[in-house]
C-alpha cells in the first residue's frame, strides 16, 4: 500500500476502509486468508501445502475415505483434491485401494510415513488452535462457533452441499 501524505486522501481512504469492513463476508474472507497464510508458513517448513495437510488431518480422523468425500467435506474443488491426492500418493504419504463394497470407489488411507508426518506437525497446529481459543472469553468462543455454524449451515443449504454443513455435535476445542 502506497504511503499517503495528504491528510484529506488519508481520511478518505480510512472512510472507504471502514465502509468495506462493514461487510461481514469481507471480514470473514480476510480472516480466512490470514489463517491460511499463517498455517501455510508453518507447514512449508515441513514441505507440506495447506491442502495436503488438511487431507492428512481428515484421514487421520476418519482413517479412510475417498477423494470425492474429501472434496465435499472440505469444500475444495475435485480437481484440486485430485492433484493433492496424486502428490501425496507419489510422496508415499497415502495409499489408495479398491473399496471392497464398490469397485469403482478408491479408498484413501495414511501410510506410516503419512501418520509420522502428521504426528510431527500436529502438536504445533494444536498449539496454534489453543492460542486462538485462549484469545477469546468462553462466551465469545461459544458465540463465534454458533455464528460460524449458522452461516455455514445456511450456505451449505443454499449451495446444496449438505456435507459442508457443520455436524450437530457440540464443538470441541
Amino acid at each position: 500500500m502506497a504511503l499517503i501524505d495528504d491528510p484529506q486522501q488519508m481520511r478518505q481512504r480510512l472512510e472507504s476502509l471502514a465502509e468495506l469492513e462493514k461487510r461481514l463476508s469481507f471480514r470473514i474472507s480476510r480472516l480466512s486468508k490470514l489463517l491460511d497464510g499463517h498455517a501455510t508458513k508453518y507447514l512449508a517448513q515441513h514441505g507440506l501445502g495447506l491442502t495436503w495437510y488438511r487431507i492428512l488431518m481428515v484421514l487421520g480422523i476418519f482413517d479412510e475415505t475417498t477423494a470425492a468425500d474429501l472434496s465435499r467435506l472440505m469444500v475444495i474443488d475435485r480437481a484440486q483434491i485430485s492433484r493433492a491426492v496424486s502428490d501425496l500418493l507419489a510422496r508415499g504419504l497415502l495409499v489408495q485401494q479398491e473399496d471392497p463394497t464398490n469397485r469403482r470407489r478408491k479408498l484413501l488411507n495414511l501410510t506410516e510415513a503419512g501418520r509420522a508426518l502428521l504426528a510431527e506437525v500436529q502438536p504445533q497446529l494444536e498449539a496454534r488452535q489453543k492460542v486462538f481459543v485462549d484469545l477469546l472469553e468462553d462466551s465469545e468462543l461459544e458465540a463465534l462457533r454458533g455464528a460460524i455454524d449458522k452461516i455455514s449451515r445456511h450456505l451449505a443449504i443454499e449451495l446444496e452441499q449438505p456435507d459442508a454443513a457443520p455436524s450437530s455435535l457440540p464443538p470441541g476445542d
